[in-house]
């Protein structure tokens, strides 16, 4: 299954909690930005306006600046909570 880079292109689109880059994997763009989504515990089409990109072994090398990986799921190794101390609302347990 391919894995995607769902990310915010501009300033004025940037989510007021900081979370404004996503890797996912889905059958297509759209299935990934919905498991996004779905962590974050935003409605369907909520980053629709973020750009989605493909990573395949021609993609560069990328740094995301800011407050680090939130994954949140007992079975991850992403850390738990986010900057302000609390759970992704689709994170589970």
């Amino acid at each position: 299954m391919p894995t995607f880079v769902i990310y915010c292109d501009a300033p004025h689109k940037l989510r007021a909690d900081g979370c404004n880059v996503f890797v996912a994997a889905g059958a297509d763009a759209a299935a990934a930005r919905a498991r996004a989504e779905a962590l974050l515990g935003v409605e369907a089409g909520g980053l629709g306006h973020f750009r989605t990109v493909e990573m395949t072994d021609a993609t560069g090398p990328f740094a995301v600046q800011g407050h680090g990986p939130i994954g949140g799921r007992a079975q991850d190794h992403w850390p738990s909570l986010t900057r302000g101390g609390d759970r992704l609302p689709g994170a589970g347990t």
